[in-house]
């Protein structure tokens, strides 16, 4: 009797035991560990950065590498799934070559804000890599400059101990032109969080492509599409 009581006792743990353990692997997958840093706001993080950018294509023979910065706000619907608004702003010199007349120059600036799907390929434990993408309002503007000579601007600061005539170089715009056009981005990113905290520091890459319309020219209507490839190192919280 105490041997078939026994019996029946362990009987009873062990389908205890599988019907936890059934439970435990029926849990959702996407579920953030409670141990898990959050961010500061809970689904919201932020990120700002800063890099160089890079024209590429046509542009590459129009623009110079420059440089520029990004902020964005990023909504977690589940710890590997967002959606990111963000807001770019880039900046480029004309090549010299480009404007043949001597004492012209120009510049090119480049201000973007995209809506884009982040998907977490590795969530940050440390070490995490993502992918994003999705399309975006982009309004670049050229601008071509002539150096006129110099002028005397008189500068005078007492808590500097400076106060003296100063010739600065004068340019004169020749011409300015901007146009807002439709465009598409994806990219990739490597994320590092930083002692275990909600900090993290990451790197991405990122592909832009703009595209023109027509635009009239004395040879007949021509596309500028532009592409563009930014490099940004940054903080996201």
């Amino acid at each position: 009797m105490r041997f078939h009581s026994g019996m029946a006792v362990g009987l009873v743990l062990l389908a205890s035991a599988r019907a936890a353990l059934a439970a435990d692997s029926d849990a959702p997958t996407n579920v953030v560990n409670a141990a898990e840093p959050e961010t500061l706001v809970p689904r919201v993080g932020f990120n700002i950065g800063g890099g160089v950018s890079l024209p590429i294509s046509n542009a590459e023979g129009r623009f110079q590498t420059g440089g520029g910065f990004q902020l964005g706000v990023t909504y977690n619907f589940t710890q590997s799934l967002g959606v990111q608004a963000e807001y770019l702003h880039s900046r480029y010199d004309i090549r010299s070559d480009v404007l043949s007349s001597n004492g012209v120059d120009g510049n090119h600036s480049m201000q973007s804000g995209d809506l884009n799907v982040v998907y977490r390929v590795l969530p940050s434990r440390p070490f995490g890599i993502y992918v994003l993408g999705g399309p975006g309002l982009y309004h670049r503007r050229v601008q071509i400059t002539q150096f006129a000579g110099t002028a005397v601007v008189p500068y005078c600061d007492p808590w500097l101990f400076f106060c003296y005539n100063s010739p600065v170089g004068v340019d004169q715009v020749l011409g300015s032109r901007s146009r807002t056009d439709f465009g598409l981005n994806a990219g990739a990113g490597l994320g590092l969080r930083l002692f275990g905290g909600p900090i993290l520091v990451y790197v991405e890459g990122r592909y832009h492509y703009v595209f023109s319309g027509t635009i009239d020219t004395p040879a007949g209507p021509r596309k500028a599409d532009g592409q563009y490839l930014p490099i940004m190192f940054g903080f996201r919280l």
